[in-house]
């Protein structure tokens, strides 16, 4: 069964992480991703930390599976013409550098687009290609602070910190290939290719959905809280006996009473009214913490789910890779890597009844040079030649 993008053609010219992701989603569904890497050092993310005895880099391998690499010198006229031989034949090209700097290096939408009226540009940036802050450069902190999600992530009294892990950059990219799809729909109806735009900063806001939806709309400006209390939810994690912690979320009256009859705080008078639970927020957690650290973590999960609680355990990563849930969906696989030989990597988390996404390596650097020229009608003795010239 084939895959739904075989026969598209990425040029990918990505670096780091937000743009990175993006096409590393239309490679695992099909995609011939060609990515363009500068000579000898590769793109920035291959410079990331080290994994295995032979030292692949395992920043560069999480966000680069299935593509191809090819190494050009882009400041020489030559490099920019194998390019732009490769736009005429393309359907996307993807780029994630600060605003400005592909137009600089002559690879902008405008010069793109004169050479393949079909191409889809993807650009990835930091603040949106418009506004008084569209050329600064950003990175996923600078989503997560000025998106919002900081003055959200934060206990009573402290101080706001980033979500852990690079949520701004991973949702940038998802977005960034939906978008892709999008235009490739749109080109199939109309002929025409044209640009997508997507932000770290617009990602972050989009994935707060609701609940900036709920400031927007009313005023309302969250508080730092241990949890997340609201008329209809209650969510928090707490700590077991035996120290592992689990997290239950309710949604409406009923089994946010269970909960509280559960703990027996159903009639405490501290807490029998929204306001009151509001109000004595801390104490409320108190009595919960002291409650759930009579039994172990498994032994409150069977007590719960028998009463038809929301709830799961805080996982931490040697839990997450290692869970039967999630070795079921193929969230974590088994690959055999070339250098590395068996190894787990994160699986495509989208899956599609009649067809499974790729699963694969990322490519050494300019591993498919060769391979790539030759496909475009380049003779042995050319690439020698730009060899020699080191174009490539």
């Amino acid at each position: 069964m084939g895959l739904p993008l075989e026969g598209i053609k990425v040029v990918d010219f990505t670096q780091f992480q937000q743009g990175t992701v993006c096409t590393e989603m239309l490679a695992d569904w099909g995609a011939d991703v060609i990515k363009l890497e500068p000579r000898h050092i590769g793109e920035p993310g291959r410079g990331g930390n080290a994994w295995g005895p032979k030292g692949v880099p395992v920043y560069f391998e999480a966000y680069n599976r299935n593509k191809r690499s090819i190494t050009i010198d882009l400041k020489k006229e030559k490099g920019k013409e194998i390019v732009y031989k490769l736009i005429k034949t393309s359907d996307l090209f993807a780029q994630n550098f600060r605003p400005g700097v592909a137009e600089r290096l002559g690879f902008g939408y405008k010069t793109l687009s004169e050479i393949n009226p079909r191409i889809i540009y993807l650009s990835g940036s930091g603040f949106g290609l418009k506004g008084p802050m569209w050329d600064r450069p950003g990175f996923d902190s600078v989503g997560q602070a000025m998106g919002g999600l900081m003055s959200i992530n934060a206990q009573p009294g402290g101080t706001e910190h980033m979500v852990g892990t690079g949520v701004g950059d991973q949702t940038g990219g998802f977005l960034l290939s939906w978008g892709a799809l999008l235009a490739l729909i749109d080109r199939e109806r109309t002929g025409k290719g044209q640009e997508v735009d997507v932000s770290l900063i617009g990602s972050i806001i989009a994935l707060q959905s609701s609940t900036f939806l709920a400031h927007l709309l009313t005023g309302h400006v969250p508080e730092k809280r241990r949890g997340r209390i609201t008329s209809t939810v209650f969510a928090s994690s707490f700590t077991a006996k035996d120290g592992k912690s689990f997290i239950i979320q309710t949604v409406g009256a009923e089994k946010r009473d269970k909960v509280f009859e559960l703990a027996g705080l159903a009639k405490d008078p501290r807490f029998d009214t929204r306001e009151k639970r509001h109000q004595n927020e801390d104490q409320m957690f108190e009595a919960f913490d002291a409650f759930f650290a009579t039994k172990t973590r498994d032994e409150w999960l069977k007590i719960l789910v028998e009463a038809d609680i929301v709830c799961a355990p805080v996982y931490n990563y040697p839990e997450v890779a290692n869970d039967p849930q999630v070795l079921a969906n193929k969230y974590v696989v088994e690959v055999n890597h070339p250098t590395e030989g068996p190894a787990r990597i994160i699986g495509n988390p989208i899956h599609l009844s009649r067809c499974e996404a790729k699963t694969g390596v990322a490519p050494l650097l300019g591993q498919h040079t060769d391979e790539v020229l030759k496909e475009m009608g380049y003779s042995a003795d050319e690439i020698a030649q730009l060899k020699a010239e080191e174009v490539v």
